[in-house]
This record gives C-alpha cells, sequence and structure tokens, in this order.
C-alpha cells in the first residue's frame, strides 16, 4: 500500500505533457546551439592549422631556393676554379684526363 500511494504522489507532482514539449524543445535549442558551437571550434581549428601548413610549406620553398642558389653558385666557382688550374697547367690537366680515362676503361672492363 505505501508503494501505491508513492506512485499516486509522484503523479501528483509529475510534470504536465506541455512541460515535457517545453522542455524538449529548450532541449533541441541548446543541442543545436552547441552543435553550432562545435562547428564554429573546429572551423577555427582547421584554420589555425591550415595556417601553420601555409607558413611551413613558404619556409621549406624559402629553403630550397636558398639552398637552389648556394649549390648553383659553388657550382659556378668550381667551374671557374678547375678552367683556371686547366689553363694554368694544362699538361698536367691532360695527364690526369688521360688516367682517369685509363682507369674508367679498365673498371668498365671487367
Amino acid at each position: 500500500m505505501a508503494i501505491m500511494s508513492k506512485i499516486q504522489s509522484d503523479k501528483a507532482a509529475a510534470p504536465s505533457v506541455e512541460d515535457l514539449e517545453d522542455q524538449i524543445t529548450e532541449l533541441r535549442r541548446e543541442i543545436a546551439a552547441l552543435t553550432k558551437n562545435i562547428g564554429a571550434f573546429g572551423a577555427s581549428k582547421v584554420d589555425d592549422y591550415k595556417d601553420g601548413i601555409d607558413r611551413l610549406a613558404a619556409d621549406a620553398v624559402n629553403a630550397s631556393l636558398n639552398a637552389f642558389s648556394s649549390a648553383k653558385q659553388e657550382a659556378i666557382s668550381l667551374e671557374e676554379s678547375f678552367d683556371e688550374q686547366v689553363r694554368a697547367r694544362p699538361l698536367q690537366a691532360i695527364g690526369i684526363a688521360v688516367g682517369v680515362g685509363f682507369l674508367a676503361a679498365l673498371l668498365t672492363r671487367r
């Protein structure tokens, strides 16, 4: 009997259908707002990561261009140095070329 009276007292304190509908409507609004906030947060993180990647890519391009320019200057410098050495000692240059050619022939014949 105590259980029956408790159920009846709970029915008296139970919310009405309108109260439940209002609560469900409010819950839907809160879920929609939460979804919108989560979407905005995700979009801002994507933008942050994209900006970071763009900066990293630009740095990599600049570093590559600098390395290429440095390598090009070094190659030009070596070519000029080689030309100067050949012009300064032509017989020695011919002897080295013959020696390198002879070694290359020995290595490729085997």
